[in-house]
């Protein structure tokens, strides 16, 4: 065995275990891996430390190359709707992977540069894996897929993230998933001393998840009407009309309540290129009954934007939200002067790039607070109320239908779960394919849709009584918790004599 890990096919074999991580993510959730590949990481780390620092740097590299490879595939699939985008698959395919790799290529780097391979190794491994999640996160806004995903299904598990939020937990999760690397110490003392640590660490969360997630929750009596059409994105674009209509029609406006409010996916429609709108609308709903959906807006200046709107039952525009975080290439190129000429375009309909709005708002909805996310957004922890508003529950409005009910329509519908347990906020989600879904403040689905079903539900929102710590706080949660973890070890190797 020692023999494979230090011969050539090392860097297969480091390619292969990242290949095989990636199952640990949704739909599959295999997270058992992980507490093979992470000790199997270290073990081939260790007999290779003879290795300079680059040959670390490669390591990493080809490791995370494999596991985004075979995780974010699925994005090339948004580029099928038009031949004019084509060019870009063979960035998406490779070079998105290869980017985010540079990232660990560099904490590996790191780990052999700066660090020795003794009892701390472990310990300094997760520490650097997840400060450098945490960085490529920051500095590419894509914080898809971090490890700690592979716990989306373990709700009772998971509740601490209204502590310490999802790099916190990210960070909790590596350190576990390494453990069993201690099997391989020499020193079985220390070992059985970190191993009680181990099942203290685990018996502790696993009760205060169960303590929370029985905790009280007060329900409120609005209807939200969740609606999902399971329309084809063309006809979404080329027959805007008969999709409101289809709409109205899934939606029942009728035989809904007074004050419900109709939640409709991300898309719906395009009010630069028509006003047939309040045509559409009047005469369909009931008064006091309003309309949420996302539609293309342009400013006086003529720019445009991926907004969230409000209508009365008149047709009537009373509140709109415009996304603040956009996706790269999907809503707008980069430096689009420079790849205009190359008649390069964004991947949602259209040749112009949809413009940043300047911030998020709360809107009132029949007297609910509501915290409008598009899309893509759901997928900021600690980001989606920097200012610290009020709010009662979380709308995201989005259009699955671009990841052809791949893999990845899974592992978006994974952070809407995160996000409600860290701000301890009801999530309602609408999405045209994908899985719309009711997800209570602990995190449980309440009602989910097939990804390729047509339907609508009526939920009603349920709330907290308190703030979560993170809502406050944010990911300082993460830094100080990391802080925490780098004093024991200097209180342990000043007085305990452990090197």
């Amino acid at each position: 065995m020692k023999k494979i890990f230090k011969s050539n096919y090392k860097f297969i074999f480091f390619f292969f275990l990242g290949c095989v991580l990636s199952f640990t993510l949704p739909p599959y959730n295999y997270y058992i891996l992980g507490f093979v590949i992470f000790p199997l990481i270290l073990y081939f780390l260790k007999l290779n430390e003879s290795n300079n620092s680059n040959y670390f740097f490669f390591f990493g590299l080809i490791f995370s190359f494999g596991y985004f490879l075979t995780s974010l595939y699925w994005i090339s699939f948004s580029l099928n709707f038009d031949p004019k985008v084509n060019i870009l698959k063979p960035f998406v395919i490779i070079g998105v992977p290869l980017v985010l790799s540079l990232f660990y290529g560099l904490g590996f780097y790191i780990l052999r540069r700066f660090f020795k391979f003794k009892f701390f190794f472990l310990l300094n491994f997760t520490i650097i894996l997840s400060l450098t999640e945490y960085l490529r996160s920051y500095i590419t806004g894509f914080s898809w897929n971090l490890f700690v995903y592979s716990l989306s299904n373990e709700i009772q598990s998971i509740q601490i993230l209204n502590i310490f939020g999802t790099y916190g937990l990210n960070f909790l999760t590596l350190l576990i998933f390494c453990f069993p690397y201690l099997f391989f110490s020499k020193s079985i003392t220390r070992s059985i001393f970190c191993v009680c640590i181990f099942v203290l660490v685990i018996g502790i969360n696993f009760l205060y998840g169960h303590k929370r997630i029985n905790s009280k929750l007060y329900n409120n009596n609005t209807d939200i009407v969740i609606v999902q059409p399971n329309e084809n994105l063309k006809n979404i674009f080329n027959f805007p009309n008969e999709y409101i209509k289809k709409l109205i029609k899934i939606s029942s406006p009728k035989n809904k309540k007074q004050n419900a409010i109709f939640l409709w996916p991300e898309g719906t429609y395009s009010l630069v290129e028509t006003n047939k709108l309040e045509k559409l609308i009047k005469g369909n709903f009931k008064k006091k009954q309003k309309i949420i959906f996302g539609a293309n807006t342009k400013d006086f200046h003529g720019n445009l934007y991926n907004s969230l709107i409000v209508l009365n039952s008149s047709g009537k525009i009373l509140d709109q939200y415009k996304k603040i975080h956009l996706v790269p290439f999907g809503e707008f190129i980069p430096l689009e002067n420079y790849f205009e000429n190359f008649n390069l375009k964004k991947v949602t309909f259209g040749y112009q790039s949809f413009t940043k709005g300047k911030d998020r708002k709360i809107i009132n909805v029949n007297g609910n607070l509501v915290l409008p996310l598009i899309c893509y957004e759901m997928i900021d922890t600690g980001l989606i109320n920097l200012t610290k508003k009020n709010f009662d529950v979380i709308f995201n409005i989005s259009e699955d239908g671009w990841f052809n009910r791949s893999i990845g329509t899974f592992q978006h519908f994974s952070h809407s779960i995160f996000r409600s347990i860290e701000e301890g906020k009801h999530i309602l989600r609408s999405t045209n394919q994908g899985l719309s879904a009711s997800i209570n403040p602990f995190g449980v689905i309440l009602k989910v849709s097939s990804p390729s079903k047509q339907i609508a539900f009526v939920e009603r929102y349920q709330t907290l009584n308190k703030k979560t710590p993170f809502s406050v706080l944010g990911n300082i949660m993460f830094f100080f918790l990391i802080l925490i973890v780098f004093l024991i070890q200097i209180i342990a190797k000043r007085y305990l004599k452990y090197k």
